[in-house]
């Protein structure tokens, strides 16, 4: 299970599934109303994101190669996202309107922009949640505390272990496959590729680091070596760390962790040793990771526009997180879960 930022606070209880969720992309600058590309704001329930992609390709009867977005939402929950399609290829645009499959998609809005939409274009997520069951006993004011110390110092940036497969074998078959070993041909058979047990292994190895900087009270501490990045993506090593500290402290800049593989940037010090003994402990090399491609990922976000309400005996959750960052995480430091969960993110499970 992976470890709360806020375990010295006790959680509301209740549940809370993909049915209780809204999230909505938050663009960062509106388009333009006019220009090459035909825009969509499209709300969807129960249907993911590519399904979408080909109902906005039947629609406009274009191939679905053209239709863009700017990544994958909740396939489970209810989603507004932006997709788009070349205005030259599309012979009647208010067909475009009727997109839909199912009853499961509406097309809100359909204007212009100069350019296709990309992940670029997408500011932040915006949420709306429904804990049911989470005002019982005092539980506004439990879930008041803790959202008030995650917006002081931070929400882990973990990936949840939902996201590794059952029992956490996408990372197992991730751990093969760096072994010179092809996956069994019943996974296969499921559809899961190589790619995706790589990156959950890789993202399993973020996790264990991230965790045992939580666990040591280290989430919003600056490390002598850590790389940080900006708000205009800058990243820059820690010199001076009394000074990156402030900084930090203000959210001018968020510490970064590892996804380990080729051209990773290179971190020094205490957050280099830190590093070397994830690996260490996963058994696993530099030179084993190198099939990967390295990047670094922030080891904390910052909800923001934060607002707790609640209705009978459930909570109501609304909040804005960026957009590499999971709902589910801030969920499970509100409700606490007591149910025991494997470690997944361990390699070696």
């Amino acid at each position: 299970m992976l470890p709360f930022a806020t375990r010295d606070l006790p959680g509301t209880g209740g549940e809370s599934d993909a049915s209780d969720r809204t999230c909505e992309e938050v663009l960062a600058k509106q388009p333009a109303a006019t220009g090459e590309h035909l825009w969509l704001k499209v709300a969807k329930t129960g249907l993911g994101t590519q399904q979408a992609r080909a109902a906005i390709a039947r629609a406009g009867a274009v191939a679905i190669d053209f239709v863009e977005c700017a990544g994958n939402r909740d396939r489970h929950g209810r989603s507004v996202q932006w997709f788009s399609v070349p205005a030259e290829l599309v012979e009647n645009p208010g067909a475009l309107r009727r997109a839909g499959t199912q009853g499961k998609m509406s097309v809100l809005e359909l204007t212009a922009s100069h350019k296709p939409v990309t992940p670029d274009h997408v500011a932040r997520l915006r949420w709306q949640v429904r804990i049911r069951g989470g005002n019982r006993d005092g539980g506004y004011h439990r879930a008041k505390a803790i959202l008030d110390q995650l917006r002081r110092n931070g929400v882990p940036n973990f990936i949840p272990l939902s996201v590794f497969g059952r029992d956490g074998s996408f990372v197992k078959w991730g751990r093969m496959l760096l072994q010179g070993r092809r996956l069994p041909a019943q996974v296969t058979a499921t559809g899961v590729d190589e790619h995706r047990c790589l990156r959950a292994l890789q993202e399993s190895l973020f996790d264990r680091y991230l965790s045992q900087r939580v666990d040591d009270g280290l989430l919003a501490t600056c490390l002598d070596g850590d790389l940080v990045e900006n708000r205009q993506a800058e990243v820059s090593a820690v010199a001076f760390r009394d000074h990156v500290q402030k900084r930090m402290d203000s959210w001018e800049v968020v510490p970064l962790g590892p996804l380990f593989g080729a051209g990773l940037a290179k971190v020094a010090g205490e957050a280099a040793s830190r590093e070397e003994a994830i690996l260490a402990a996963a058994e696993l090399s530099v030179s084993a990771l190198a099939r990967l491609h390295g990047a670094r990922r922030a080891i904390r976000v910052q909800p923001t526009s934060v607002l707790l309400d609640l209705e009978k005996d459930d909570l109501l959750l609304r909040c804005e997180l960026p957009t590499e960052a999971y709902i589910t995480v801030i969920l499970d430091e509100i409700m606490k879960p007591s149910t025991e969960v494997l470690q997944a993110a361990d390699p070696d499970a």
